[in-house]
């Protein structure tokens, strides 16, 4: 499926909305209906996602605040947002993520765009999950959760 033709793709090539280049759009991948499903329920045990909904697999055991303001439309707050991304993901700038919208949508997405566009990736949405194996971040009404890894004993 191209961008375009993604449930949400109009935030990627509306011009009311955000605009990204060709390049852009190639660092961009939509996956299917499955594997969106499959990353979604990994975290998530209903189609909703309150906060209490989470339930511990992948080794998740708690969600840490890493911010309660992404700074929409603030410069230098946005700014700083983005250096916290780019500070989590550092293990992972140059490989892709996957962000998931809800159950049936999601994308692979290269990091260093997330990074860079991040607001762009999370207008409007109220949630997301995104997904980078061995870690996650959700972004919830803005505010940026990671959850901690626990190890296997």
């Amino acid at each position: 499926m191209k961008i375009i033709d993604f449930k949400y793709g109009w935030r990627f090539t509306d011009v009311k909305y955000a605009l990204f280049s060709e390049r852009e759009l190639s660092q961009i991948k939509v996956l299917s209906d499955e594997a969106a499903s499959d990353i979604w329920y990994s975290y998530c045990d209903n189609k909703l996602l309150p906060l209490s909904s989470f339930v511990i697999k992948k080794g998740f055991d708690k969600l840490s605040l890493i911010t309660n303001d992404c700074g929409w439309g603030d410069e230098e707050t946005e700014r700083t947002t983005k250096c916290l991304l780019e500070t989590i993901m550092r293990d992972y700038i140059e490989g892709y993520i996957n962000v998931c919208y809800d159950d049936e949508n999601a994308l692979k997405v290269s990091t260093r765009l997330f990074c860079d566009k991040w607001s762009d990736f999370c207008y409007p949405s109220d949630y997301l999950i995104i997904d980078c194996g061995d870690r996650a971040l959700l972004y919830y009404e803005d505010m940026i959760y990671y959850l901690d890894k626990i190890e296997n004993t």
